[in-house]
């Protein structure tokens, strides 16, 4: 037991020092059930309208995206749910374990945080079993959250035992991709790598459920994702894949704890790539050297872009059957009764993906704020690069990713739905995709002011993001005030196709973005480097 020796103690500090970013995570995830439970019960009521969903649901693009049809012969509230819900959540969930244990676990021992701890009186696998412990402890809260609000909002088909089910599933999901993570964690000497490496897992468990929807019954459950999504909850309510799922989470752990157990703090199992004797003319530059920081997550952010843009598009003919008829979700997606029900679902989908463009953009300028934090920044400012410089290679880039991405997952959805023989021009969709470039400046124009005035209060960029896509998203259904809508740059940009390009707007807005950036670059110059 001396490997374990101070665990109790190493957790609790843990806790204090994670306990807010858990908060947000439950908050956030208590949000994603109430606005799925919700909308279903609002929107669905009518058996007639829940058979005609699963009518749509049967197309093979809905179960890729979505899982595979289940409990089509009755298909309650509960099953739409558990269908429609399930594997998003289980994404999320994945992704909330991924950077939880890459936070507290190679972040920490690449810092040299774990070798101040382990100068004390403290086990050797102390750190890495009271990170485990708020795996655990995270999950399980997640896991009574999500029953809770299922039970408090649901209709009669929401049982008790579905609910729970519910809960245990996205438990299990982030306990087993919570584990995977440790286990990479061991396997790379850096938190980036550690967490491109689980990341990769959770694509490929994504691709082998999709496969194994798709006829190959056996892929899907080798997938974790395929594995859980076969609990049904509120249709066959399976607790096997539950059991099997924690018995995979817990092989994974006493993998992960053997594995710290024989390697040198600081290195990894994986042998190191070889890199190159000299750095490229690119890569001496600041850019390329601001570039090279960033790449891998990019290109993960790339391939997620062009997925989700094919994911959309695939489905695009099934609109008007799927939604024609709901009150409520003609007041989600519809301004204009009179006007294409697809067309506007365009409009919004596109809304859509340019805020999840707008996430990576933001990645790019705050990570002038995470070296900053580290304490980086200061040997690139030492040298013959002023404040100045470094501050616009980052605008500079993430402006770039706006772009780039805009234009990819345009180009994806576009494509998609003319190669499913939607009549629609793919020049016109990748125009009003890359409309919404200029509000994502803007985006990136208040992260700069943050940045360069207020650094302690940069994670606020987040908050008024997930402001921004509530405003969009549902301030026709909650009749949200013209005052507080306006407060959102995307709420200003026409939804194209059913609107006209408006050059009015879209000057503004970059007006407005250069001006904000300007004004972070003056804070910036002018305030101390942490």
């Amino acid at each position: 037991m001396q490997a374990q020796a101070q665990t109790g103690r190493l957790f609790r500090f843990t806790l204090k020092k994670e306990w807010l970013k858990i908060l947000l995570w439950l908050i956030g995830a208590a949000f994603y059930v109430i606005l799925g439970i919700f909308a279903f019960v609002e929107v669905y009521g009518d058996p007639s309208e829940r058979e005609a969903m699963a009518i749509a649901m049967e197309n093979p693009a809905m179960q890729a995206l979505f899982g595979r049809l289940i409990g089509a012969d009755d298909y309650t509230i509960g099953a739409m749910y558990s269908q429609t819900m399930s594997l998003i959540g289980y994404v999320i969930f994945a992704i909330m374990s991924i950077l939880l244990v890459v936070r507290n676990t190679r972040s920490e021992e690449e810092d040299g945080i774990l070798e101040l701890i382990q100068a004390l009186p403290t086990g050797r696998l102390a750190h890495t079993t009271s990170a485990i412990f708020i795996l655990l402890l995270s999950n399980a809260l997640l896991a009574v959250v999500s029953a809770s609000v299922l039970l408090a909002l649901g209709d009669r088909s929401i049982t008790l035992e579905g609910a729970v089910l519910t809960g245990l599933s996205y438990a299990t999901i982030g306990l087993i991709f919570g584990a995977v993570t440790l286990v990479t964690a061991q396997l790379s000497n850096n938190a980036r790598g550690a967490m491109m490496l689980a990341f990769g897992v959770l694509g490929i468990s994504y691709m082998m459920r999709i496969v194994g929807d798709s006829g190959y019954e056996l892929l899907s459950w080798l997938s974790p994702l395929g594995l859980i999504y076969g609990t049904e909850a509120f249709v066959s309510n399976n607790w096997f894949p539950i059991w099997i799922g924690l018995a995979l989470s817990l092989a994974l752990i006493v993998t992960a704890l053997w594995l710290k157990n024989r390697r040198d703090m600081g290195a990894g199992l994986l042998p190191d790539r070889a890199g190159k004797k000299h750095a490229s003319s690119f890569l001496k530059t600041l850019f390329g050297f601001t570039f090279k920081l960033l790449k891998t997550p990019l290109i993960v952010w790339a391939v997620a872009m062009l997925l989700l843009g094919v994911s959309y598009g695939s489905v695009i003919g099934d609109v008007e059957g799927m939604l024609e008829g709901n009150e409520v979700v003609a007041q989600i997606i519809a301004t204009d009764p009179s006007l294409n029900l697809t067309d506007q679902f365009i409009g919004v989908i596109l809304g859509v993906l340019a805020m999840a463009a707008t996430i990576p953009s933001l990645q790019v300028m705050l990570k002038l704020r995470g070296e900053e934090k580290k304490h980086r920044m200061e040997k690139v400012i030492a040298s013959a690069h002023s404040r100045l410089t470094v501050f616009s290679t980052f605008i500079l880039l993430s402006t770039l990713v706006a772009l780039v991405f805009q234009l990819l997952q345009s180009l994806a959805f576009g494509g998609s739905a003319v190669a499913v023989g939607y009549d629609v021009s793919l020049t016109d969709i990748i125009t009003a995709g890359l409309g919404y470039v200029p509000a994502i400046l803007l985006m990136i124009g208040v992260a700069a002011i943050l940045i360069g005035w207020f650094p302690k209060l940069t994670s606020l960029i987040w908050l008024y993001h997930f402001f921004v896509f509530v405003v969009f998203y549902f301030g026709g259904l909650f009749d949200i005030p013209e005052v507080i809508n306006g407060l959102s740059p995307f709420y200003h940009i026409p939804e194209q196709p059913i609107e006209s390009w408006n050059w009015t707007v879209t000057l503004v807005l970059t007006a407005l973005a250069l001006l904000f950036m300007a004004i972070g670059s003056i804070g910036y110059r002018k305030r101390d480097i942490d």
